[in-house]
């Protein structure tokens, strides 16, 4: 990205979101849940160069229905674009599950 689409994004508030939503179901009851990241502070950067990601999360969702602990690792490069996923004791779900079922 050069200095000119830099400005452009600056002044045209960009189109890159500086929240990272994740939807996941739990396996136990069924609740389904949105989390909300921030890029700025929940995402943490990767510092080993053998590894292929920038970024990771590494968080326990806890149901509030059933107190299910659901463990989500993802990974992503330098864009943010997601690289790997995993989660024990639930399941990512798209926007779209979680919408029609709300």
């Amino acid at each position: 990205m050069g200095i000119f689409d830099s400005i452009k994004n600056f002044f045209s508030g960009g189109k890159s979101s500086p929240l990272i939503e994740v939807y996941l179901e739990d396996e136990k009851c069924g609740k389904q849940m949105k989390l909300i990241f921030r890029k700025s502070y929940d995402i943490q950067k990767v510092y080993e160069e053998e590894r292929q990601a920038a970024y990771e999360i590494n968080k326990v969702a806890v149901c509030d229905n059933c107190y299910n602990k659901i463990d989500l690792q993802i990974e992503f490069d330098k864009n943010y674009n997601k690289i790997t996923e995993n989660v024990e004791k639930g399941k990512i779900i798209s926007e779209e599950e979680y919408e029609s079922n709300k």
